[in-house]
C-alpha cells in the first residue's frame, strides 16, 4: 500500500488531552450528583412491570399501557419495560394492548411511596379483516433513540443469544455461550488455554468485542474466562462490516449487554461437577425510580484432568447503574473486575515437543473494565451518545521450566462520539469519532520487555434513508494510529533476529479506510425482508504481528458481499436464508511457522500474506413455543475457501466446510429438558504440530450436550438441575495436540429471591 499520507497535527496529543480532561471533569461531576444522597421518593406511588409473549415469552416493545380512568399511561421499551409513577394510594385497573395481540386488563394496588411490580403476559391473536390476516407489525427502528445501531441491510447476519439459553447450555463464559452460532467455530486449545472464536472462518484479525454497545480494543484474550452469567444477551454481527461499533467491523463484532432490573431481585447460583469443578454466583439488582442497578460477584475453579497442567481459578465481580431522569437523557456506568490463576494445558502428541514440555501459568491474572455512557436527546430529531472507557490488565506469566517470571501490564481509555440527526422523517444521518489510547509500559505478549504505546483516531459517517418498502444505507470509516513508542518491531528494515531491534519513535501508520453500502426491501407488512449489504475496506494485522521474514505483514484488502432473505412470525417464528463472499487481498494468516523470542524465549506464531476467496449459503430457523411444550432452533453454513495462488484457485484445507447446530427446548410442568448437537466437518492445520508430521486432521466431529432441571417454589424461583456436556465423550481437536477433555457432568441449583 506504500507510505499513505501522513496527516501531522501540531500539538496532537496536547489537544487530545485538554479535550479528554474536560471531558473527564464533566464525568467525574455526574459521578459526584450520582454519589450524593438519593432525594426522598415522592409520596405518591406506581407501577412498573415487563410485557411478554405469553407463548415465548420474549419482551415485547410499544405496547400500549393505560390507568384506566386516569390520563396517565406508558409505552413498553425495546426490553418489555415500563414505569407508570404519580398514583396516590389504592387500586387501578389497567389495560395492556398491541396489534396482534389479546388485550390484557388486570387489578393492582398501588401503596403510598412505592412500586407496584407487574407482569403482563399477552396472547398473540390473528384478526381476520377481508379474509386478510394481520399480524402484529415489529416497530420501525429509531436512529435517534439507539444511536449506535448498524445498519438495517446487516440484520440478515444478525445473531443474538438470550439469557435463557446462556442458563439452559450450561455456559459459564462469553465463548462457551457462543458455541451454537450460526457459522460460529471455537478454537480451544486445552480448557480455556486460549479460546478463540470466528464466523465464517473470518479470522486475523478475529471478531472484535463491546460491551453495551461500547468497543473493548484488547479483549479477545478476555472471553474466555469472562463470566457470562450476568449477561442479559449477546448480539453477534456475524459478517459484512458493522461500522458504529469497533474498528475491525470485517471480522464481525460480538456485543455484550449485562442485566437491567425492574424490580428487586437476588438470585444464586451454585454448581459442582467433574475435574472438581466449582461455579458460584451471586448476583442482586433493583430499581428506584429513575435509578436502577445490578451487582453480583462469583467464583469458578477446576483442577483439569489429572496431569495435564490445566488448573484455574477465577473471582469476578460486576457493578452497572443506570440513571434516567428523564426520556431526554441517560446515563449508564459498568465496572468489571476479576483476578485468578490459570496454567496452560500441556499440549499432546502430534504437537512439537518444545509445546508438551512448556510449563506455563498466569498468576495472577487481573482485569478490571470501567466504562461510562451518557446520552442526551434535546429533541425528537437529535441525539448525542458519548461513550468514556477504561481497561486495565495485569497478566504475570510464569515459565516454570525456565524460571522467567514477567508483568505483561497494560491498559487502554478512550471515548467514542456518535451523533444521530432526523435530517428527514426518511433520513437519520449518524457521525462520530474515537479516541483510544493503549499503553504495555513493559511490553506485551511475545514483546516483554519492549514498551508499546500508541494512539489511535477513527472518524465514521452512515446515512439511513427510507424509500417506499426499500431503505438505503451506506458509511465510511477512517482509522489511523500514531505509534508514540513501538519496541515490537521496525517496519523500515528488518526485525534483526528480534534481539536489538531499534523502537518506532513518534510516528503515524498509514490509514485504514472501510466502506460499505447496504439495501433493504421491507414486503408483507414487514414480515418478509430482502437483505444486499456489501463492504469493502482494510485490516490492519494485529499489533506486534511478524511474517516468516520477521517484518510486518501488509494491510489486508477485503471485499465482502452478502444477500438474505428473513420471514418471520408472530410468537417468535423465524426463518432467515443467507449468502456471502468475501475475497482477500493480502490475507493475513497464520503461515505454519514459529520463531522463539530470543530475550523471553516465548514461541512467536509468525503469518504472511495470500490472496484468497470464500463463499458459502447459511440457513436459519428458530421456532416460537409449540404446543405449548418445545421451541427449537436449527442453522447450518455451507462455505468453500480458495487459496489464489500462481493464477490457479486451490481449495484451502484450513478451514471446515460445513457447521451445523441443533437445539431442542422442552417444558412441562415445571420440568425442562434441552438438547443441544454441534457438527464441524473436516479441516487440517499445521499449528503447533511437530514439523515430521506436517498438517493434521482436525474437526470431523458431532458433539452433543443436555441440561434438563426442575423449578420448584411458589413461583416456581428455585431450579435444580443436571448438565452434561460432550455426552458421547468424543476426544475431538479443533487444534493440534489439545484434544478435548471429554464428558463433564455438572449439578446445580439456582435460587431467585
Amino acid at each position: 500500500m506504500g507510505q499513505g499520507f501522513h496527516l501531522i497535527i501540531p500539538g496532537f496529543r496536547n489537544i487530545c488531552f485538554l479535550n479528554l480532561l474536560k471531558l473527564s471533569v464533566a464525568a467525574t461531576g455526574i459521578l459526584i450528583v450520582l454519589t450524593q444522597p438519593l432525594a426522598a421518593q415522592d409520596a405518591e406511588g406506581g407501577i412498573k412491570g415487563v410485557v411478554r409473549d405469553a407463548v415465548t415469552m420474549t419482551p415485547l416493545e410499544r405496547v400500549n399501557i393505560i390507568v384506566l380512568d386516569t390520563p396517565v399511561g406508558a409505552i413498553s421499551d425495546d426490553h418489555g419495560r415500563f414505569s407508570i409513577s404519580g398514583l396516590k394510594s389504592g387500586e387501578y385497573y389497567i389495560r395492556a394492548s398491541m396489534i396482534g395481540y389479546e388485550s390484557l386488563q388486570l387489578l393492582v394496588q398501588v401503596n403510598k411511596g412505592s412500586f407496584a411490580g407487574i407482569n403482563l403476559d399477552l396472547h398473540p391473536v390473528s384478526i381476520l379483516l377481508d379474509s386478510v390476516g394481520i399480524l402484529g407489525k415489529r416497530p420501525e427502528r429509531d436512529l435517534i433513540v439507539i444511536p449506535t445501531l448498524e445498519p438495517r441491510s446487516l440484520d440478515a447476519v444478525h445473531s443474538t443469544v438470550t439469557i435463557d439459553e446462556i442458563r439452559k447450555q450450561g455456559s459459564h463464559t462469553i465463548i462457551e455461550a457462543l458455541k451454537y452460532v450460526p457459522g460460529g467455530h471455537i478454537e480451544t486449545r486445552g480448557r480455556k488455554v486460549k479460546q478463540f472464536f470466528s464466523v465464517r472462518g473470518q479470522k486475523y484479525p478475529y471478531p472484535d468485542y463491546a460491551i453495551n454497545g461500547i468497543w473493548q480494543k484488547e479483549f479477545r484474550e478476555l472471553p474466555y474466562f469472562f463470566p457470562s452469567s450476568d449477561i442479559e444477551s449477546i448480539k453477534i454481527v456475524r459478517s459484512s462490516a458493522a461500522l458504529l461499533t469497533g474498528l475491525s467491523g470485517l471480522a464481525g463484532v460480538i456485543d455484550l449487554q449485562t442485566r437491567e432490573y425492574d424490580s428487586l431481585e437476588t438470585a444464586l447460583e451454585l454448581e459442582y461437577g467433574s475435574f472438581k469443578s466449582f461455579h458460584g454466583q451471586l448476583s442482586h439488582g433493583g430499581k428506584f425510580g429513575s435509578f436502577s442497578y445490578a451487582a453480583g460477584g462469583g467464583y469458578d475453579r477446576t483442577s483439569g484432568p489429572a496431569g495435564m497442567h490445566a488448573a484455574e481459578k477465577m473471582m469476578n465481580m460486576h457493578g452497572r447503574f443506570i440513571w434516567e431522569p428523564d426520556s431526554s437523557l441517560s446515563v449508564t456506568g459498568n465496572i468489571f473486575h476479576m483476578n485468578g490463576m490459570r496454567q496452560l494445558t500441556v499440549a499432546m502428541p502430534p504437537a512439537d515437543q518444545k509445546f508438551i514440555d512448556f510449563r506455563q501459568t498466569y498468576d495472577p491474572l487481573l482485569t478490571t473494565l470501567v466504562n461510562l455512557k451518557t446520552y442526551y436527546r434535546p429533541a425528537t430529531w437529535a441525539s448525542t451518545e458519548l461513550q468514556l472507557f477504561y481497561s486495565g490488565r495485569k497478566p504475570v506469566y510464569i515459565d516454570e521450566v525456565r524460571e522467567i517470571r514477567t508483568n505483561e501490564y497494560d491498559f487502554e481509555w478512550g471515548l467514542n462520539l456518535i451523533q444521530s440527526l432526523a435530517i428527514s422523517p426518511a433520513n437519520t444521518l449518524r457521525f462520530g469519532g474515537l479516541y483510544n489510547h493503549w499503553l504495555a509500559p513493559n511490553g506485551k505478549r511475545f514483546y516483554a520487555g519492549k514498551r508499546c504505546d500508541s494512539e489511535t483516531i477513527s472518524f465514521v459517517a452512515v446515512d439511513e434513508h427510507r424509500l417506499g418498502p426499500a431503505v438505503f444505507d451506506a458509511g465510511i470509516r477512517w482509522t489511523r494510529t500514531f505509534l508514540n513508542e513501538y519496541g515490537a518491531f521496525n517496519i523500515e528494515g528488518s526485525g534483526g533476529a528480534f534481539k536489538n531491534v531499534d523502537p518506532i519513535i513518534d510516528e503515524w501508520q498509514d490509514p485504514v479506510i472501510q466502506a460499505n453500502a447496504g439495501v433493504t426491501l421491507i414486503m408483507l407488512s414487514d414480515k418478509v425482508s430482502l437483505h444486499l449489504h456489501t463492504a469493502l475496506g482494510q485490516v490492519k494485522p494485529r499489533e506486534g504481528s511478524l511474517d516468516t521474514a520477521l517484518n510486518v505483514p501488509a494491510n489486508e484488502t477485503r471485499l465482502k458481499f452478502d444477500l438474505g432473505l428473513i420471514r418471520s412470525w408472530v410468537g417468535g417464528s423465524q426463518i432467515v436464508l443467507s449468502s456471502f463472499y468475501v475475497r482477500q487481498e493480502n490475507a493475513i494468516v497464520y503461515s505454519g511457522q514459529t520463531y522463539q523470542h530470543p530475550i523471553s524465549g516465548k514461541i512467536m506464531e509468525l503469518y504472511e500474506n495470500r490472496n484468497q476467496e470464500q463463499y458459502g449459503i447459511e440457513f436459519e430457523t428458530r421456532s416460537g413455543k409449540m404446543l405449548n411444550l418445545f421451541s427449537f432452533f436449527y442453522n447450518i453454513t455451507l462455505m468453500n475457501s480458495l487459496v489464489l495462488t500462481g493464477g490457479e484457485r486451490i481449495r484451502d484445507r484450513e478451514h471446515p466446510g460445513l457447521i451445523t447446530n441443533i437445539g431442542i427446548f422442552l417444558t412441562r410442568s415445571g420440568f425442562d429438558l434441552n438438547l443441544f448437537g454441534k457438527y464441524v466437518s473436516q479441516y487440517e492445520n499445521d499449528r503447533f504440530a511437530d514439523p515430521a508430521y506436517g498438517p493434521q486432521p482436525l474437526g470431523d466431529y458431532f458433539t452433543l450436550d443436555m441440561s434438563g432441571g426442575y423449578a420448584i417454589g411458589p413461583r416456581r424461583s428455585t431450579r435444580v438441575y443436571l448438565n452434561i456436556i460432550n455426552i458421547t465423550n468424543k476426544k475431538y481437536s479443533t487444534v493440534v495436540g489439545y484434544p478435548d477433555f471429554g464428558r463433564k457432568i455438572n449439578i446445580g441449583v439456582r435460587l431467585i429471591i
